[in-house]
């Protein structure tokens, strides 16, 4: 959308944009065109995206054709419209159509005299010139970052900015498995609709719930802590599977899990991208035999989930593109993957 209205402003040449002139603004500025009672869902999309958008849109003064005099920002100290009201403006001769090539002359502006004890801040003007010979050019400014405008700089200025996490590479990675990664990330944001969260927003639920009574062992309470990975049935699929990916001496507790996956969460080996793919199966996995239990009282061995983690972890890697080099060969004789199953990325 922001590219549409940066088309609009420029003038681009398509025949979209000479219809927006021609039929939507007939000759006033983009700024202030009056929404229609009756009007495309798209038109009205960018109409209402001009107050977020307008201060970041700036016209670096040229010869001064393209810029609107009063609606534009091409001074600091803001559209002139929005000190100097349309009446004021009409009556000192202008239009409100006028561009900034229309206001000024020879270097001098051609408003009254008076203009300068009315809006004093018109004295920062004083230095603006117009360049025959250059055009305006519309530029994106964010802060006092100005560049010529794009997507990308559009959505960094807008989009919402938090704490960047160090996380995150654990979670998505590339080739990872993405409904793991989708069910990891909620995991690490505490957002699993386990038994405890539930009853914190319904009180009344409890009867119901079994008090809380965690589904796969039956000896503690419903968490994510507990599920991931203090839970007996929990604890004894982690020892059997962390032997794979050279975990054998984390503990089945999920900060420690993740503080030895954090360490090497910008290695580039292999072996700790298999890692992260067996977390990622593990939690998955371990998440769904609770739900089946709960929902389908469907019931399986611990040994059971361990191989179906395996399972998946291996006909990943199957597909996986990993260069072939020696401690990837050893990775693959260490999971049963034949050449024949191997996807090769070269190397």
């Amino acid at each position: 959308m922001a590219n549409h209205i940066c088309s609009i402003l420029t003038r681009r040449k398509s025949l979209w944009v000479d219809w927006v002139h021609v039929y939507r603004l007939k000759g006033k500025s983009f700024w202030i065109a009056k929404m229609p009672s009756s009007c495309s869902y798209s038109w009205r999309k960018i109409l209402n995206l001009r107050p977020v958008l307008r201060d970041f849109f700036w016209i670096d003064i040229g010869n001064g054709a393209l810029a609107s005099a009063w609606y534009d920002r091409w001074s600091d100290i803001g559209p002139l419209g929005e000190f100097i009201s349309p009446r004021v403006i009409s009556n000192a001769g202008f239009r409100l159509e006028d561009s900034v090539s229309d206001i000024q002359a020879n270097g001098q502006w051609k408003w009254p005299v008076a203009w300068r004890d009315l809006f004093p801040v018109l004295i920062q003007l004083d230095h603006v010139n117009i360049r025959p010979n250059n055009p305006d050019r519309v530029m994106w400014r964010d802060g006092n970052n100005t560049s010529v405008f794009s997507s990308s700089e559009a959505w960094n200025s807008v989009r919402f900015k938090g704490t960047e996490i160090d996380w995150c590479t654990i979670v998505w990675f590339n080739q990872c498995i993405p409904r793991h990664a989708f069910l990891m990330w909620l995991i690490m944001r505490g957002k699993l609709l386990t038994q405890d969260k539930i009853l914190k927003w319904d009180i009344s639920r409890r009867k119901t719930m079994n008090m809380m009574c965690c589904l796969l062992c039956y000896a503690n309470h419903d968490s994510h802590s507990h599920l991931f990975f203090e839970c007996e049935f929990s604890t004894k699929v982690w020892y059997i599977v962390r032997q794979k990916v050279g975990m054998s001496t984390v503990q089945p507790k999920w900060e420690d899990i993740i503080n030895w996956l954090r360490d090497r969460s910008k290695s580039k080996l292999a072996s700790d991208y298999v890692a992260k793919l067996l977390v990622a199966a593990c939690a998955y996995v371990i998440w769904q035999e609770r739900n089946f239990r709960i929902f389908k009282n469907r019931m399986r061995p611990p040994e059971t989930v361990s191989e179906n983690i395996i399972s998946l972890v291996r006909y990943k890697l199957m597909g996986a593109r990993l260069k072939t080099t020696e401690n990837v060969r050893r990775l693959w004789r260490e999971w049963e993957i034949h050449g024949n199953d191997i996807v090769d990325d070269g190397g």
